[in-house]
């Protein structure tokens, strides 16, 4: 087992071990406020919910495939009869980098992660009006050393009005900053050479400068630099391979960000470089 996976196995022994927090509304947990909230109060289609962290100056907690380090945040729902919570929808990561082998992916300052809540036929609103939402939120969060936490949120569906003024921005700066789908006319293949992939990206326009986010771990080494070479309508990206990397892959997945914080899903099929 590499000193990485060893790191993983044991942070997710011990996140399910530490002391918690409960209430309605925010709990101040360890060098974090955390708040489960209401998009709107009415239900329909879109309805999301948001686990807001705020975190002290200087900490982070991690994105969905944390790099070389780390845990991402973990959800167990318990949701009113009728109801189903989806995947997190996760905004796009920040790179974060303190030596040369070893780089993370995850979130400074504050982040809202999105879920999405789905109807069944058996929901019945008005029948479950002071039903209640309850979260048991587990995460790692992270400076010079890091820390396992978790809490225990809740939320009431019985709202007397809508989403003020803040709540609003909150989930339309959030939703900004998840990976939308390629736009049409967009492409992505990957070229896959003896130590490294090469994404390239045709985009009808040159692109100086971006980012590309690894979805799945042991794919890409995440602490390389990432080179990129500019071309008429596009880019190439080039991605060292990970060490841990022992077989083929047909697609690689992940995220790419342009300058203003576009970010975009990307799903690009692998093929063997020409010989």
């Amino acid at each position: 087992m590499t000193a990485c996976n060893f790191l993983r196995s044991l942070i997710s022994l011990v996140l399910f071990a530490t002391a918690s927090a409960y209430a309605a509304g925010p709990v101040q947990a360890k060098h974090a406020q955390v708040e489960l909230i209401l998009q709107h109060p009415e239900f329909g289609a879109g309805r999301l919910l948001g686990v807001h962290f705020v975190m002290e100056k200087g900490w982070h907690i991690y994105w969905v495939n944390p790099g070389d380090s780390g845990q991402p945040p973990v959800f167990k729902w318990q949701l009113p009869l009728g109801l189903i919570a989806g995947e997190i929808q996760w905004p796009r990561p920040e790179r974060m980098q303190n030596s040369p082998q070893l780089a993370d992916y995850g979130y400074h300052d504050d982040v809202m992660l999105l879920v999405p809540l789905r109807e069944l036929n058996t929901w019945n609103p008005s029948a479950l009006l002071n039903a209640t939402i309850r979260l048991d939120a587990h995460w790692l969060i992270c400076r010079e050393i890091c820390i396992p936490d978790q809490a225990h949120l809740e939320l009431s569906l019985l709202q007397g009005s809508g989403p003020d003024a803040a709540t609003t921005e909150l989930f339309s700066r959030t939703l900004r900053l998840v990976p939308k789908p390629l736009p049409a006319g967009w492409k992505a293949t990957v070229e896959s050479r003896q130590d490294d992939f090469v994404l390239s990206l045709r985009t009808g326009k040159s692109l100086s400068s971006a980012q590309f986010f690894p979805l799945e771990p042991s794919q890409v080494d995440n602490a390389a630099v990432q080179k990129i070479e500019p071309s008429a309508k596009g880019a190439l990206i080039t991605l060292k391979k990970s060490d841990e990397l022992l077989k083929p892959i047909t697609v690689l997945r992940g995220v790419l960000v342009l300058p203003g914080d576009e970010a975009y899903r990307v799903e690009a099929p692998v093929e063997s470089a020409k010989k």
